[in-house]
């Protein structure tokens, strides 16, 4: 029987029917009506609110801290602007987002000058600047919380925040950071939870030109489960801040895999507060599978320039330079066409190296170009059960200083050199 031939026959059934009928109606409404007070449209935003508030037009802007509220006022496909001509925005606290746009139309939020034209707002954080150990670390910024999916930051740049211009504290997809830079920071990208018992992740995450100048913790740290990574034209430099322990560019953590990073530079990561100095430019732990690097430079760093521990790790084109051990390797890894340069212990702890190889480690290594005039540097350092072949690569270092140092059950093989 259709709701449309039914006639009620008592003022119960009547009462009943009508019941009926609106929750029919909530049922049939309760997406159609979402959707339609979702609309795709512009908000906007500024770092003094003006009129309404609502975001409708510059003259109504809402401030930064409405931002989560506009994007779920938000259909998938609409923007929200930050206007970049009027001052800094200024955060001292995390801004939590738990809505998003959707698969092929995503939510956008990118800074413009008042005509509309890409131009980058500014978020200034309470980090002490120049940072040193015991000052003020700054705080978080956005902070994206599960259901905060496909979203895109355009066109911003941060100064003196804390760990997590972005920080990834639940399980989301689709993120998309182009066109950012910062400026003395704790950490630039984060996933860490938020709770106990919680998780994090991120799944099609593209990270594309961006820049981090000052570095006090890492530029980049991924984390759980996260996967389908591209990381394209970033650069990190630390300028050599020190007192953070494990200063890190680049670290993929947990079970991270399907990683690209291409175009990717990582400088002068600097921890002196052990006896072993850390500081790597990229590194990956042991559950990590599936990265590539293309075209990479990791350089300056305290310890390790490349120091990976993942499976199916390739490297394609890297350069290696000024580290204290270019290259060092705790997983199985093809490295090809590579350069390593002038390794350069700075202090602490170790030997430094082009090339140094862990127990039970494999690194094959094609291709290469191993130069350097230090008759400190002892080229190849291979632990006991580690694994280094070295094949059609040209190896120029001083005549004085070590070539290797194989210790016992470890395997060295040079073949075919110039």
């Amino acid at each position: 029987m259709s709701l449309s031939s039914f006639r009620p026959t008592s003022a119960h059934g009547a009462t009943w029917w009508h019941r009926l009928f609106g929750l029919t109606l909530l049922a049939v409404c309760s997406g159609q009506c979402l959707a339609q007070s979702r609309e795709a449209r512009t908000l906007h935003i500024a770092p003094v609110p003006a009129g309404s508030e609502d975001g409708s037009a510059w003259a109504n802007a809402g401030s930064l801290n409405r931002l989560p509220e506009f994007i779920a006022k938000l259909a998938p496909g609409g923007s929200i602007l930050l206007k970049a001509d009027a001052g800094p925005y200024r955060v001292d606290r995390q801004i939590s987002i738990r809505n998003g746009g959707s698969g092929g139309a995503q939510i956008t939020i990118h800074g413009v000058d008042g005509n509309g034209n890409p131009a980058n707002a500014e978020i200034l954080g309470s980090r002490a600047d120049p940072w040193q150990q015991g000052a003020n670390p700054g705080s978080e910024v956005f902070r994206l919380q599960t259901g905060a999916d496909y979203l895109g930051f355009k066109n911003i740049s941060f100064r003196n925040t804390g760990d997590g211009c972005f920080r990834v504290a639940g399980s989301i997809r689709g993120l998309r950071i182009e066109d950012v830079s910062a400026r003395n920071v704790r950490r630039f990208f984060e996933v860490n939870p938020s709770g106990a018992g919680q998780s994090a992740r991120v799944d099609d995450l593209t990270i594309r030109r961006v820049a981090v100048r000052g570095y006090s913790k890492g530029a980049f740290r991924i984390r759980g489960d996260s996967s389908n990574v591209i990381m394209e034209d970033v650069i990190g430099d630390s300028e050599r801040q020190d007192g953070d322990n494990f200063a890190i560019g680049v670290a993929l953590e947990d079970t991270v895999h399907d990683v690209v990073l291409r175009h990717v530079t990582m400088m002068n990561s600097h921890d002196s507060t052990n006896e072993y100095w850390n500081g790597d430019g990229f590194t990956t732990e042991r559950k990590v599978r599936n990265v590539s690097f293309e075209d990479t430079v990791a350089s300056g760093s305290t310890d390790g320039g490349y120091d990976l521990k993942s499976s199916a790790t390739t490297l394609r084109r890297p350069i290696a330079d000024d580290n204290k051990r270019n290259y060092r390797i705790w997983g199985d890894t093809k490295i090809v066409e590579c350069v390593s340069r002038s390794p350069h212990k700075r202090g602490g702890s170790g030997l430094q190296n082009h090339f140094w190889i862990a127990k039970g480690a494999r690194a094959d290594v094609s291709g290469c170009q191993i130069e350097d005039r230090d008759e400190r540097t002892t080229a190849f350092e291979v632990e006991p059960g580690g694994s280094l072949v070295v094949q059609n690569s040209s190896i120029k270092t001083n005549p004085t200083g070590r070539l290797s140092l194989v210790r016992e059950g470890g395997h060295l093989q040079i073949t075919s050199g110039q």
